[in-house]
């Protein structure tokens, strides 16, 4: 009687155990593994090649969410519904020539990390370091990690929120650019831990939830602005920019920029200035209109002076709205010290070209104050540009930057204008 007690209560313990990990994990449902073709949106069943374990090719399926699916993003998709990545086996690959975009308020979702028994807990997500520094592999526009594990090598951008909750443990070695707020709730969530700082961390909005949340956020940069953001009232913008980049080759600047998608886009304009302040027009390119597809563009400017130049791209709808991009330096011929700066929305934008070796940056206030310092400990050469949040705005203040180098200190004083 004991021993048939002792095999039901055994019996009951494993199917409530395995119960448990269901839940935990999502359904188990059959591994299929996708892999895409071509360019496309998430939900286009012809851009995708699936597979089941045993290697027999399923037709016409997409990935569907919260399935133990491994999906391999080798080419620019767009996100057009909510994902997770959940299952038993399920994982998210982007490759070195893949990203993930998205086409308006969709989430990704990574779910509890998978542990095979006996086993070490299972990468949920997987980005490859992309070989151009500017390609932005991730560009969402909310991201969620629950209990999840992975490694992000290429830089991310979410246009709105992203959450980190129970325990999430992740490795990111480039940028992590956040437009909302940073939410870390439940539990001791942490980036970079066991590592040397590494990457950079920038939020528009926020860092709510756990106070002591940053501590565990292992970032060689941290700036959080602090803006107050409702992520929910955030909307996507019209035209999803997720490169811009200007270069100067053989006596000309190139400037390249990217699009994931486009809606009623008239114009692109590539605007330079001499001094970061005043912008005019160098090039006009048109727009593709409305696409949900992955879009290059290109524009050469030849009239560009010596010294150094600054760039920014201005994107005008077809009702006459318009947006600019992030200002990019770029220096023409030979290089000199060089010290520039200037003033946008509560920032103070930084430009030190130097031959040497950068050792300090320090900004002080019209009465000598230092509010901000920074030290390079391993130095840097060339082109060098910091974003510093200023309290209260940075319009229509004085400030003075220097910079310590090899070849001496730079001094520059200035007068910040919107």
């Amino acid at each position: 009687m004991k021993t048939t007690l002792l095999t039901v209560f055994l019996a009951f313990f494993c199917l409530f155990g395995s119960v448990v990990e269901s839940r935990a994990q999502g359904p188990q449902t059959p591994l299929i593994t996708y892999t895409s073709k071509a360019s496309g949106t998430w939900t286009d069943a012809n851009i995708w090649e699936a597979r089941d374990e045993r290697n027999r090719l399923i037709p016409n399926v997409h990935p569907v969410s919260d399935a133990n699916n491994i999906v391999n993003v080798v080419h620019p998709i767009v996100l057009d519904v909510d994902y997770t990545v959940s299952g038993r086996d399920g994982r998210l690959v982007v490759g070195a020539n893949g990203s993930l975009a998205h086409n308006g308020r969709y989430t990704l979702s990574i779910g509890e990390k998978a542990t095979p028994a006996g086993g070490n807990a299972q990468l949920r997500i997987e980005v490859v370091k992309h070989t151009s520094a500017t390609d932005l592999p991730l560009n969402l526009y909310k991201l969620e990690f629950y209990k999840a594990e992975g490694i992000i090598d290429a830089p991310i951008q979410t246009a709105s929120c992203l959450t980190f909750s129970n325990n999430t443990d992740m490795v990111i070695s480039s940028s992590l650019e956040v437009k909302g707020n940073l939410n870390v709730t439940q539990g001791n969530s942490s980036i970079n831990a066991g590592f040397p700082a590494q990457g950079s961390l920038r939020v528009t909005g926020r860092v709510l939830g756990n106070p002591n949340a940053l501590r565990n956020l292992n970032f060689a940069n941290v700036i959080v602005d602090g803006v107050n953001i409702d992520c929910e009232a955030l909307a996507p913008l019209p035209v999803e920019l997720v490169s811009f980049s200007a270069k100067y080759d053989n006596k000309q600047v190139v400037v390249r920029w990217a699009t994931a998608s486009e809606k009623d886009a008239a114009n692109f304009s590539v605007e330079r200035s001499s001094d970061g302040k005043n912008f005019s027009s160098v090039a006009l390119v048109p727009a593709a209109g409305t696409s949900a597809a992955r879009r290059e563009y290109e524009a050469v400017d030849h009239s560009m002076r010596s010294g150094l130049n600054y760039y920014r791209l201005k994107q005008t709808d077809l009702d006459g709205t318009f947006t600019y991009s992030q200002v990019i330096p770029v220096q023409v011929g030979e290089t000199a010290q060089q010290l520039e700066a200037y003033g946008s929305q509560g920032s103070l934008n930084i430009v030190m070209q130097t031959p040497g070796t950068l050792q300090q940056l320090r900004v002080l206030d019209a009465m000598g104050r230092v509010l901000y310092t920074e030290t390079l400990s391993d130095g840097a050469t060339g082109l060098v540009t910091r974003t510093v949040p200023m309290t209260g705005g940075a319009e229509n203040r004085v400030y003075m930057v220097q910079a310590v180098t090899s070849q001496g200190v730079v001094n520059k004083k200035f007068m910040t204008v919107n």
